[in-house]
């Protein structure tokens, strides 16, 4: 078991070693935000969307509901075809490549770009996702107001300086609005925010799909706003900023309902801002029905430079782009043992001897 970690909160656990681990179990998935590190566990999705849920026998749909990077896995996920939409987004992912000074405008471009090699330029992809039996898809953002409203780069570092000091201070941060934006065959009582930021549900529909998608990923300073032609005075940002490692028990109902969540990280951390905070870390209370699936030290020290990859890499081998592509590419190949060993502990039937608390 040393390349992967499992941990579950109290209920989850408990019911794990009940009756141990099925897909027919599984009611919800969630996707975190973190840009490049997702490559490193993309083998694992990849089982698990092409090979361990198609052996659910209910007829119930998954509830998938990510942000950024998570929201743009679980699109691809939920596609006709999960193996060649995954991979897609791997490619499309991976071959990013920017010339002299990276800006806004560059990223944002970039963006568009990935979202449209995602979803298809006849948009094939949203229609797939809004009609699929299987699962039912959301994502998150942030609706702007004040100076994180504004195109100006300065006032939007302000704003995200005046978050941090807020997130520190437990202090609610009235610029930030939620919104969550959601296939219209979900049930009305799926998603209800528990912490102090009322979730704003929109519904999703072939028209808005992609724009919602990329308001998702959509980080302030670094990328442009996303307008909606229904909302012109508001501009929408990184989901992340609220639900950076999105906590369902934050987003949802509580629930019984056993929740799976992939992750590159054997924990997960809220808010955007709480990353700088390490002892913000989510305990079990907060994870208590969810299952979080990890690499282990073992395995990240497999990786190239023994590390998961990041954003940063960007700037790091912005002169090296080969490198860059080669390093992620390894990552991405070696994850699939993730996948595989996922695959030996369910078929074992002992899953449950290797689940620690969270």
């Amino acid at each position: 078991m040393s390349l992967l970690t499992l941990h579950a909160g109290p209920t989850a656990l408990r019911r794990i070693q009940t009756e141990g681990l099925s897909p027919d179990m599984v009611t919800a998935i969630f996707g975190a935000s973190g840009s490049a590190k997702w490559l490193a566990i993309s083998g694992l999705d990849r089982y698990i969307f092409t090979k361990w849920l198609p052996q659910r026998k209910t007829a119930s749909p998954i509830t998938l509901f990510g942000t950024s990077i998570g929201a743009f896995k679980l699109a691809a996920a939920a596609q006709a075809d999960p193996g060649a939409a995954i991979d897609r987004l791997v490619t499309a992912y991976t071959s990013q490549a920017y010339r002299g000074a990276i800006t806004p405008e560059q990223i944002s471009a970039s963006t568009r770009t990935l979202i449209t090699g995602l979803l298809g330029s006849d948009n094939a992809g949203a229609r797939e996702i809004l009609a699929n039996p299987s699962y039912r898809f959301a994502c998150g953002a942030v609706r702007c107001h004040g100076r994180l409203n504004s195109t100006n780069i300065g006032a939007q570092k302000r704003a995200m300086a005046s978050g941090f000091f807020k997130t520190l201070r437990h202090q609610y941060i009235a610029d930030y609005e939620r919104t969550l934006f959601v296939d219209p065959r979900l049930a009305d009582n799926v998603f209800e925010a528990q912490d102090d930021y009322p979730a704003r549900l929109q519904p999703l529909t072939e028209d808005n799909f992609a724009k919602a998608l990329t308001a998702s990923g959509s980080i302030p300073v670094y990328m442009d706003g996303i307008r909606f032609d229904d909302d012109p005075d508001h501009l929408y940002r990184d989901g992340g900023l609220l639900d950076y490692h999105p906590v369902p028990s934050r987003l949802m109902r509580p629930s019984q309902d056993l929740i799976l969540y992939p992750h590159f990280y054997p924990y997960v951390i809220g808010r955007w801002f709480e990353k700088f905070m390490p002892w913000r870390k989510c305990d079990g209370r907060a994870l208590d029905n969810t299952l979080l699936i990890a690499p282990s030290r073992t395995f990240v020290r497999s990786l190239p430079g023994k590390r998961i990859p990041d954003r940063q890499d960007f700037v790091t081998y912005a002169k090296k782009e080969e490198e860059r592509i080669d390093r992620w590419n390894i990552s991405i190949a070696l994850s699939a043992e993730l996948g595989a060993q996922f695959a030996e502990l369910c078929q074992s039937g002992r899953i449950a001897d290797h689940i620690q608390p969270i």
